[in-house]
């Protein structure tokens, strides 16, 4: 296995990103001060009912957050069996991230997951696959907040796939443990919770579901001031801000920002009304504002779509007076066979060049295609184009009045003699025909059907791959200010 720092970081143009010890030193100053007691002791009831059966390291970040700790936290959707690898990967980066910032602060610092319980696209968690074998739960009944689904046909249906699907040892453990969390629980957002806890409960990982009633009754001013348009209004304008600076918003924000969870049903908010806190379900741009209201977060640990629409929530964060956390983008992994190094060596290339994800860019690169055509059409066309000029003089000295019929056959035979760039580009593709295919499985390893790995395989297949779980060894090469694409090869 190895670790690669990868180049590619969260831009920084609005000063919220960590680039080095002081951001998070900085995040550390401004969070000590208004964070309240009263907030923590909330929140840390909250923690307690809401987890059981401390394992040691839980028991030691409960204490720690009762008694003043901050946090790094991270969210996901409730995906079924972790849905894509970066599940995991996010919940590692949290767990490295907040060791670094501990060090750093020299405070004790925990890291939070936040169940994002009350997303309502069934279809965006319901599926993964293992070994290229897809499962997708079957639910024609799935509608309101996910995290409130039953979980006994889920179990039934992840119990026939596990018995009929083609897996390793280490991988059918892996999945009759989930399968186990979804029999024994009520609803998606209990067995998710079992899920996180069960393989990382033992690094210290506190879960958290926003969907409590006291938590909600304890954010009643977000829910106030988003009813009255005074919230919505601000994104509004810092999205539009950042349009026209360029940036494209990720999250297109409504009048009103809020769902209501009516029984089994979730319902966009369309109208200003009286509307009970525990029954407030916010979407994606309230939900980082009731996050950060009710954590003592130093970051916040996420992908670059995710962490793009925080972006446009600066002025929300100013008017409730509440210090936006920094942004972290997360830990990348790839897994990929040992055959690998060996295609990188003899394509003379390096990890870093395909993670770059232009494919044509490294063949032009590597064919010369730049120089090369270029020096090419300029030695191959200059008789020609000395024999254009000389017929042209020849033809001027006897017809001066054909002037722009001569400039009009120049500039025709002119583009003839470059038309021939594209025919010699595929003339030196096939002459490096074997450089090719190697980059063409280099790219089908990393971008299995032109999707980025660690988005179409599962943790699941690193198991496979592997025989065992790199966790640990993951938040090791995690451990570092500026997160990475991390290469797992076996």
């Amino acid at each position: 296995m190895k670790d690669l720092i990868d180049t590619s970081v969260f831009p920084h143009d609005f000063g919220c990103g960590i680039r080095n010890e002081e951001d998070i030193l900085s995040s550390f100053h401004k969070r000590r001060i208004g964070y309240s007691d009263k907030m923590r002791s909330i929140v840390h009831d909250c923690l307690q009912e809401q987890n059981k059966d401390l394992t040691q390291k839980e028991q030691e970040n409960m204490q720690a957050f009762a008694n003043g700790a901050f946090s790094i936290t991270t969210g996901h959707q409730l995906m079924i069996c972790g849905g894509t690898a970066f599940f995991e990967a996010k919940i590692l980066s949290a767990v490295a991230l907040a060791g670094e910032a501990q060090r750093i602060c020299g405070e004790p610092v925990v890291p939070i997951f936040w169940m994002a319980s009350e997303d309502h696209d069934f279809e965006e968690i319901a599926s993964f696959s293992v070994n290229k074998q897809v499962f997708t739960w079957e639910n024609e009944y799935a509608k309101g907040a996910v995290g409130r689904l039953g979980t006994k046909d889920l179990a039934r249906q992840l119990n026939s796939f596990e018995k009929n699907a083609e897996l390793s040892d280490s991988q059918r453990s892996f999945l009759r443990g989930r399968i186990k969390a979804y029999k024994e629980s009520d609803t998606l957002a209990q067995a998710t919770r079992r899920i996180v806890r069960e393989w990382c409960g033992d690094l210290g990982v506190l879960v958290i579901d926003g969907d409590d009633h006291r938590l909600k009754l304890a954010a009643q001013k977000i829910w106030t001031m988003e009813l009255d348009g005074a919230l919505s209004t601000l994104i509004q304008e810092r999205t539009t801000e950042m349009l026209n600076s360029g940036y494209k918003a990720q999250v297109t924000p409504r009048p009103i920002n809020l769902f209501e969870l009516l029984g089994d049903s979730r319902k966009r908010v369309l109208e200003t009304k009286h509307i009970e806190p525990h029954r407030v379900s916010p979407n994606a741009l309230i939900r980082p504002i009731y996050q950060e209201m009710l954590l003592p977060n130093l970051a916040y640990v996420g992908g670059g779509a995710e962490l793009a629409y925080w972006l446009q929530l600066g002025k929300a964060f100013d008017a409730l007076n509440l210090p936006m956390p920094r942004l972290y983008l997360r830990d990348s992994l790839v897994m990929a066979p040992v055959k690998t190094d060996d295609l990188l060596q003899k394509s003379k290339l390096a990890w870093r060049d395909i993670l770059g994800g232009n494919k044509e860019s490294i063949i032009k690169e590597n064919l010369q295609y730049n120089r090369l055509m270029k020096i090419e059409t300029e030695q191959y066309a200059a008789p020609i184009k000395d024999a254009i000029i000389l017929w042209e003089q020849k033809m001027l000295e006897s017809y001066p009045e054909m002037k722009s019929h001569t400039e009009a056959i120049r500039t025709k035979m002119d583009a003839l003699t470059s038309k021939t760039i594209e025919q010699r580009y595929r003339t030196h593709k096939r002459r490096n025909e074997d450089f090719l295919k190697r980059l063409d499985s280099l790219f089908e390893i990393v971008y299995p059907d032109n999707i980025f790995w660690e988005r179409t395989s599962s943790y699941a297949d690193v198991l496979g791959v592997l025989g065992y779980d790199p966790r640990d060894f993951l938040v090791e090469k995690m451990s570092t200010i500026k997160a990475g694409t991390h290469i797992l090869l076996g």
